[in-house]
């Protein structure tokens, strides 16, 4: 009730200076009344207090003293409004532009005013030192209960001491055995991993000849692979096509190029057997780690040991007991942990890849920082649970923070040299080398301004804010560190897939150079991806809401749904590009193993480029309609639009695409090939040339005949497998059948020992018998063997020696004869003496 009349009083007689602010200010004008109101049951409880003396009397002290705690109020408020800014503030218009820039360096000043204030607390409040020491000092309690806390932590300090030391040395031998075993297990991983890095740059080296290898035969064949203008096949590929002439720039820079790639891919290698290397450490550093762990907890067990020995119910020597023990495990926690990431001097137990001096330097100075804080925080502590002022006790913490963050920069200046030498080797491997040097250059500087900046920040008591900028620092490191395992994992799965993949498919140097080349675009894709994982971790450590982001339907989670589909849609394209060219390359192989295998290889080449656009323009077809539709394009009129146009354009060139379909076929079938004698729709000629729709015949009168591949009904084919001459042998009547076959036989041995014809007969004369009797003949046939190329040869040289072998034997081959017979021709050319009868003349 007091408290609600002063406040009342302080209203009425300080109304104006109390609204003067606010009546300034539009906003809490309207909220705040004018005129303070009294109501009668105010005005009646003033005039009991005035009516009765004591309380008149306790009222006048009362509002004596809140006068004179309100006198240095103006005061205070004159001197802040009088400051320049003030001054410059109400000097210009209200909720102007100059008024607001004005009024916040005036609040910027003010907040730091307040922060300095609290610095320079610190030294203020050791002032209760004294009144803290002279009260123990003329106190028996008190300093009964300082020396209980004292002799207390004494004999923690030594028991735990002593414990300390007598369980790290019987772990001697332990710690002993495990680093020796650590130490072969490392031996023989750095054997492996010497072997792996062998093989990796020896599978960099055989991609990068098959690339080139690619690359000069593309070249060539661009150059010197057309179609021959005789047969209109694309001869095979050579072999080893000559690279045409570069200039000597562009295959310096060629050169360089292949360079980084080879050392990009050795170094991304290495960089997952470092990796796997650690992993494989794990376990053994975690035991190492377990084992200097149990020195540290011999200080909670002393603690717990002397906690039920003492039977006094002080709560301060629980407390000293409980936060030194809290304090030792953290210290010694902290340098646990430390040795078995580091490990100085004992590399095969390091789960970080670093040098041993950059390793034994970290260590040290860890281990300074945590014992110089847990001497401190110690003693600080203890100091608290003998009833040191909290003042002094949070100055105390300052001081220590202080030194703590003193030592942090005198370590970041020692550490310019190591981190200087490890910019210098990211510059030497052209990793940004202009930004690596300047980081090294000035990278200390904004350490040390974020050092002091952390204890200005603690110093100052600013809420929450030096936790919160360790936290994020913390978590920046570790966001860090985690995509940096991701990307060696990715990059160095990239380069053992590159290597496993071609011996595992068994792939071909030609297509080998072929799937090298997706490296450099599968690394740029994994860069944008390492990029985008770097940011998305920073912005989830410094906290940037994830979850309405990547949520159930956040532009981010939509964003990366997309992107996968559209990398996995060009990842099955690419896929099945190549098992389309693996096979077809397969093909190609198979079919040299043939006679004519050069002609159908080139039969296949001359197809193949036809194939591969068309399948190139489905492939990138599906994947357009693909990413337009994942971008949110609405796809189905472009669908409609293609059917329409497939519609007409399949109506307006009928003709022409069955033409173009009937040649893919029939050249896939092996129908045609230049150089065959065929009869196409009753016309007998060789084939000149093909194209994907028509075919081009000479006849035997020299006549260009041109067939579309559509109108061809029937093709007879005399260049297949294998031919046969037919032989015929008309004899006479008269001649021994069995004389005939001899001479047939006789003349195919002759040929047959001929090196012009021997080649082309491949088995001996097959006797079909007597075919026929003709009116002045016997039909003796048979037929020989021959290959494609030697039937017209075999079968005209064979009948001119069995006309030679005929004669030879007095084989007579008939001609056609005819006996005719005239009545009186006798009489005409013979007459004869008349006679008394009549006479007839016959013949």
């Amino acid at each position: 009730m007091l408290a609600g009349m002063l406040v009342f009083l302080a209203l009425v007689f300080g109304g104006h200076d109390a609204l003067a602010e606010p009546a300034a200010t539009p906003s809490h004008a309207a909220t705040t009344p004018a005129n303070p109101h009294l109501s009668q049951a105010q005005a009646q409880q003033l005039l009991g207090v005035l009516d009765d003396p004591a309380r008149r009397q306790q009222f006048e002290t009362t509002l004596r003293n809140f006068a004179q705690a309100q006198g240095s109020a103006p005061a205070t408020t004159a001197a802040t409004d009088s400051s320049p800014t003030h001054v410059a503030a109400h000097a210009v218009r209200s909720n102007s532009l100059g008024a607001q820039i004005l009024g916040g360096f005036g609040d910027l000043n003010h907040a730091i005013g307040a922060e300095t204030h609290a610095i320079l607390r610190t030294v203020v409040d050791f002032r209760e030192v004294g009144p803290w020491v002279r009260s123990i000092r003329t106190s028996p309690g008190r300093r009964d209960a300082v020396l209980a806390v004292v002799l207390r932590a004494a004999v923690l300090a030594g028991v735990g001491a002593v414990l300390f030391v007598v369980v790290r040395l019987l772990l001697i031998r332990p710690r002993r055995h495990l680093s020796d075993r650590a130490q072969a297990r490392d031996a023989q991983d750095r054997v492996e991993e010497h072997t792996d890095q062998r093989a990796a740059e020896d599978a960099a080296d055989a991609d990068a000849a098959a690339s080139a290898e690619e690359e000069a035969a593309d070249a060539a064949e661009a150059h010197a692979g057309t179609p021959d203008p005789a047969t209109g096949l694309q001869a095979p590929r050579p072999e080893a096509a000559p690279a045409p002439a570069e200039n000597p720039d562009e295959q310096k820079a060629a050169h360089q190029k292949a360079e980084d790639e080879r050392v990009s891919r050795i170094q991304h290698q290495g960089a997952l057997a470092r990796l796997m290397r650690v992993i494989r450490r794990i376990p053994i550093a975690l035991a190492s780690l377990l084992l200097d762990l149990l020195p540290v907890a011999m200080v909670p067990l002393a603690a717990a040991v002397i906690g039920a020995f003492d039977q006094t119910d002080l709560d301060a020597s629980s407390d000293v007991l409980r936060d030194l023990t809290l304090v030792a495990v953290a210290g010694g926690g902290l340098v646990a942990v430390a040795r078995a990431v580091l490990a100085p001097k004992r590399p095969w137990l390091r789960l970080v890849i670093i040098h041993d001096a950059v390793s034994v330097f970290l260590f040290d100075w860890i281990r300074a920082l945590a014992m110089v804080t847990s001497i401190g925080a110690a003693v600080v502590v203890m100091l608290s649970d003998c009833g040191l002022p909290d003042p002094v006790v949070i100055a105390l913490l300052k001081m220590l923070a202080l030194l703590v963050h003193g030592m942090i920069a005198l370590m970041i200046l020692s550490s310019r040299t190591h981190v200087m030498a490890f910019c210098r080797r990211l510059a030497h491997r052209r990793y940004a080398s202009g930004i690596a040097i300047a980081v090294g250059r000035i990278w200390w500087i904004a350490a040390l301004a974020l050092d002091f900046g952390l204890w200005l920040v603690w110093a100052a008591e600013v809420r929450n804010g030096y936790a919160e900028i360790w936290l994020l620092f913390v978590r920046s490191i570790a966001a860090l560190v985690i995509v940096r395992i991701i990307s060696v994992a990715l990059f160095g799965g990239l380069e053992r897939g590159f290597r496993a993949v071609p011996a595992f498919v068994g792939l071909s140097e030609e297509t080998r150079g072929r799937v090298a080349r997706y490296y450099p675009a599968l690394r740029q894709i994994l860069r944008i991806a390492v990029a985008l994982m770097i940011v998305l971790g920073l912005a989830i450590a410094w906290g940037v809401p994830f979850a309405a982001l990547f949520g159930a339907h956040g532009l981010g989670s939509r964003v990366l749904g997309s992107l996968l589909t559209i990398l996995i849609a060009m990842a099955i394209g690419a896929i099945v590009w190549e098992i389309a060219n693996i096979g077809v390359e397969r093909h190609i192989a198979s079919l040299e193993s043939f006679e004519d295998g050069k002609a159908r290889v080139a039969r296949v080449r001359t197809l193949l480029p036809m194939l591969r656009t068309i399948l190139l323009v489905v492939l990138v077809a599906i994947i357009g309609l693909t990413a337009l539709s994942e971008i949110g394009v609405n796809i189905g009129p472009l669908l409609a639009g293609a059917s329409i146009f497939g519609v007409a354009l399949g109506f307006g060139s009928q003709k022409l695409v069955q033409d173009f379909i009937n040649g893919i076929f029939l050249l896939l079938e092996n129908a045609l090939t230049v150089g065959d004698a065929v009869t196409l729709n009753g016309t007998y000629g060789i084939v000149e040339h093909l194209s994907l729709r028509t075919v081009h015949v000479r006849a035997n009168d020299g006549s260009m005949n041109i067939f579309p591949f559509s109108s061809l009904g029937q093709i007879t084919n005399y260049n297949r497998d294998f031919a046969r001459a037919i032989i015929v042998a008309e004899v006479a009547y008269d001649t021994d059948t069995d004389d005939v076959v001899k001479a047939l036989i006789d003349v195919t041995a002759d040929m047959r020992a001929d090196p012009d014809f021997k080649d082309l007969i491949i088995a001996d004369f097959i006797l079909w018998g007597v075919d026929a009797f003709n009116d002045s003949s016997v039909t003796v046939r048979g037929t020989l063997p021959t290959t494609t190329q030697g039937r017209w040869p075999v079968q005209r040289q064979f009948n001119r020696r069995m006309k030679k072998m005929f004669e030879a034997r007095g084989i007579v081959i008939p001609f056609p004869t005819r006996t005719l017979e005239i009545a009186g021709l006798d009489a005409l050319v013979n007459p004869r003496p008349e006679v008394r009868h009549d006479d007839s003349v016959s013949s």
